[in-house]
Parts: C-alpha cells; sequence; structure tokens
C-alpha cells in the first residue's frame, strides 16, 4: 500500500525543514485496492500541502484509487496538478445524485474529451467564426465516489490513456485550467496597484519571486482579468447611481429616493423625485399619469415615469422608478414609495394603459383614487373596434376638446354622427 513519509533535511546552516513524500509498499490488485478505501485505509488527501508534496512519478491506474479525499475539490485539484505534471489538463464532467439530490459521484476528465457539438458550430446566425477544434475524444478521466458513512471521497475509476501527444511542462502550465491566481498573489497585485506599479513590473516581480517565468502560475493576461473584474466590482452601475442620487441629496435637501436589493446584495428596485418634482405634485397632484417604458435601456429593465401637467398645460415629472420586472408586488413599491415622498397625499385620478399589474397596484395602495385609461389606448381600441373611421375623427374631437359640459352635450352627439 502507500503511505505518507515525513523526515527532516539539514541545509547546513543549523536549519531543518520538513520533507513529505510517498512510498510504496507492494502493489495489490484492483478489488484488494476498493476494500481497503472501504476500510479507511489507503493514502489521505486532505489539503494542498499534500498535493504539492505528493510524487507523482510510478502512479499507474491500480496505485491511483488508494488516494481519497475529504471533498470533490480536493479531488479536482489532485487530478488537476497530476494533469499538469502529465503534460494535459482537466475539467469538470458529470455527477450522479440519489434521490435526495445529493451528489454520490463525479467525474473529472481530460480537457481534449468528447467533441464540440455540430449544432453549435453550424448555426446560421452565428456572427463569430468558430475557434480551432480543440477535443479529439481523449477517454482519460478520473471518477470519485462518496464511500459509506466516512464521508471520504475514493478513486474508483482510472483511467490514463490518452490519444493525443502530451504538452513539456513549460507549455502545459499554459493551459487555462492550469493558470490561477491565488489569494495571496491578488493581495500582492492590489498593493502594488496603489503604489502606481505599473502592470509589466508587477508581473515581472511575480516571475522573480516564482524563480522564473515559466514556473509562475499565470500569464500576464490573467492579471488584466483579474484587474478588470475588480474594477467592475468597483465601479458597477448600480454602485455609482447610488454615489450619484446621494450626491444630489446634498445639495437638495427635499431630495427622496430610495432603493431595494435581494439577498445577494443586487439592486432590484430604485425610486427617486427630487425637491421640485414634490412640490409640484403638491400643487398639481390631482392627476397622476402612471406608466413604464420597456427595454429602453441596456438593461432591459421598465423605468416607471409618474407625471402630471401643471397650469401651463406642460407635462412635469413627480417621480421615476427602475424596476427588473413589471409584477405586481413591484409596481407596489413604486407607490409605496411616491406616498412616502409626498408625504401621504393621494392623487384624486390615476391614468395608465390599463396593464393588470399595475391596476391591482393601484387598488391596494391608492383604493380611494379613480383609475381610467389614457386618451392614446382608448382612441387605439376605438380605431381597432370601431370600423368607421369617422366615428373615431369624431370620438377624438369629444374626448380632446376644450368643451363646456353645456357644450359638450348639444354638439357631442353631432361629432360622433359624423
Amino acid at each position: 500500500m502507500w503511505s505518507i513519509a515525513v523526515g527532516f533535511s539539514s541545509n547546513g546552516e543549523g536549519k531543518t525543514s520538513a520533507v513529505a513524500g510517498i512510498v510504496s509498499s507492494p502493489t495489490l490488485n484492483p478489488s484488494e485496492s476498493i476494500a481497503e478505501d472501504i476500510n479507511g485505509e489507503g493514502v489521505g488527501v486532505d489539503s494542498m500541502d499534500d498535493i504539492a508534496n505528493t510524487l507523482w512519478d510510478g502512479i499507474d491506474d491500480i496505485e491511483m484509487k488508494k488516494f481519497h479525499f475529504p471533498n470533490r475539490q480536493v479531488a479536482y485539484e489532485f487530478y488537476n496538478l497530476y494533469a499538469r505534471v502529465k503534460g494535459f489538463s482537466v475539467r469538470k464532467s458529470k455527477v450522479f445524485r440519489i434521490k435526495k439530490g445529493e451528489i454520490v459521484r463525479q467525474d473529472f476528465v481530460c480537457h481534449k474529451e468528447g467533441f464540440r457539438e455540430e449544432k453549435n458550430r453550424m448555426r446560421e446566425n452565428r456572427q463569430r467564426e468558430t475557434k480551432v477544434e480543440t477535443r479529439c475524444g481523449c477517454c482519460a478521466k478520473m471518477r470519485i465516489r462518496l464511500v459509506g458513512d466516512s464521508g471520504r471521497w475514493h478513486v474508483a475509476l482510472f483511467t490514463d490513456c490518452h490519444n493525443h501527444a502530451m504538452l513539456e511542462g513549460k507549455q502545459s502550465a499554459m493551459l487555462p485550467a492550469h493558470r490561477k491566481l491565488k489569494e495571496g498573489d491578488i493581495l500582492g497585485l492590489n498593493s502594488m496597484r496603489k503604489a502606481g506599479i505599473s502592470t509589466t513590473q508587477i508581473y515581472n516581480f511575480f516571475a522573480d519571486q516564482s524563480g522564473g517565468f515559466d514556473k509562475t502560475n499565470f500569464l500576464k493576461v490573467d492579471m488584466k482579468n483579474q484587474m478588470t473584474k475588480q474594477k467592475q466590482k468597483e465601479h458597477c452601475d448600480a454602485k455609482a447611481v447610488l454615489v450619484y442620487l446621494k450626491g444630489l441629496g446634498s445639495g437638495d435637501p427635499e431630495m427622496f429616493w430610495s432603493h431595494h436589493a435581494d439577498e445577494e446584495g443586487k439592486l432590484k428596485q430604485l425610486f427617486w423625485a427630487d425637491g421640485i418634482s414634490r412640490m409640484d405634485f403638491q400643487v398639481f397632484g390631482e392627476v397622476l399619469a402612471f406608466d413604464a417604458t420597456y427595454r429602453k435601456n441596456k438593461y432591459g429593465c421598465p423605468i416607471v415615469v409618474l407625471v402630471g401637467v401643471n397650469h401651463h398645460c406642460q407635462t412635469i415629472v413627480f417621480g421615476t422608478a427602475i424596476l427588473t420586472n413589471e409584477k405586481e408586488e413591484s409596481y407596489v413599491w413604486v407607490l409605496e414609495q411616491f406616498m412616502a415622498a409626498m408625504k401621504g397625499k393621494e392623487p384624486s385620478a390615476v391614468i395608465t394603459d390599463g396593464a393588470p399589474t399595475m391596476r391591482n397596484a393601484i387598488t391596494r395602495i391608492l383604493p380611494r383614487a379613480h383609475h381610467r385609461l389614457c386618451a392614446w389606448h382608448l382612441l387605439q381600441n376605438a380605431q381597432r373596434n370601431v370600423g368607421d373611421p369617422n366615428f373615431v375623427k369624431g370620438f377624438k374631437s369629444c374626448m380632446l376638446g376644450n368643451l363646456s359640459v353645456g357644450h359638450f352635450k348639444k354638439n357631442g352627439h353631432n361629432w360622433l354622427a359624423i
């Protein structure tokens, strides 16, 4: 069987260091090795230190079955480092679940396993040229399974038969699965960026620390990609708009804004109304027009605009909201924030496009307001449902004409009869 041996060596200066390795005893057949794993023996690999100290020479498919791991991630890192030494890389493949949904088996395969699906290559609406085919149906894989109540993941199947050439050490290290920045590398990268050190100088520093560019665990492009990810987190649009609204509030004491985020911290709903809008509603807020534009921005989010008309027949904005959906609860939230901004003053009438979700939200938050359809939708309904174009013309004159009550009663039926 295999076991981990630990010894000590001296560097000639009175200092000693621990040296770990794997030594072998007489080889067992496959059935014996599996039984040995079930009994809790074999070689336990519990951390990255164990993986780094593993001696890969001489490990075949029988000896590989003697390894067991605390979780699937350690098993993946183990096989991935083995692949780097041998000249290929690994990707995660199929998992097997029991009825309860628990994963009890997973495959890790060679990066050249399988073939690219033909339907993705032959799409008619494809805009980019297809990438070079990198898969060749390689059958090399390692399968792990959860054994009994031990909670350990054992190697159940190991096939090391490749149908392609292996890469040399320097070339193997350049495969995407082997290039990664560790947490310590990211911390060092951030510190040097804050000090104003250029990207090239930072990468040269990491290469010197590793003993050469060929021994660095990542490329300069990986470091740049990490910097881009951090910039996106630091300067995301949602955070920027909240900072902007907060800045507006510092110059406008009557500025009102509110937002709602989900469990992951993502912005879901946003409402704002400045001081002028709040004062306008106190004077001209008898009628409120409530409408949502859709897919008019790069995020495809509905923008809800709450408007009215002043004494000069000019459109004025009372408030604006950005939502992620047009569900009833979203509109309820908007109206709740709107009422808070307007200090509880309710409009006498609310005009919408007749959407059921809007109508239900208005009934819940503004039960005393009269809900009406806007003129544009009324005209559209008349045009679709009445075949006589003269009727639509007369109906528009009745609806939009500046008429007194008596004039409307006296002449309205004549216009509709045109």
